[in-house]
């Protein structure tokens, strides 16, 4: 089992969070965002999760083997290099990087830390993708 934590707590992290409850793969035990609300309070404390708001504080959560971020896309290279470094395995929501030198740095590092990077990209096979996809 995977003990993952989701960075950004908004609509489509939770969404992600939701998505996983019932898998026998990944499970969410911590979560990190960077305005905690109530709401956010709440949604954590119903679904287990360590919530911080502090994305370093969550990379050396001892229980958390991976980090899922669902965090604006001009955060992700920074995101990646410091899980990569913190030997963490990383799942990005698309799109991976504002720019070609700061996606083969974050892939370097997860290289370096042999960790694994997946990004994710839920829409690749809709029709209005076409050939492009396949």
């Amino acid at each position: 089992m995977i003990k993952a934590g989701i960075v950004g707590l908004g609509w489509w992290g939770k969404t992600l969070v939701e998505a996983a409850e019932n898998s026998d793969v990944i499970r969410f035990v911590s979560g990190t965002t960077r305005t905690v609300t109530p709401e956010v309070e709440a949604f954590a404390k119903q679904k287990g999760l360590h919530l911080t708001t502090e994305y370093d504080g969550m990379l050396h959560h001892g229980g958390v083997d991976a980090v899922v971020l669902a965090t604006p896309h001009s955060m992700h290279a920074t995101q990646v290099i410091a899980a990569a470094a913190a030997g963490k395995h990383v799942y990005c929501e698309k799109p991976f990087t504002l720019t070609r030198r700061e996606a083969e740095d974050a892939v370097a590092a997860v290289r370096k830390a042999g960790v694994t990077l997946a990004v994710g990209y839920n829409r690749r096979f809709h029709p209005e993708m076409g050939s492009c996809a396949r």
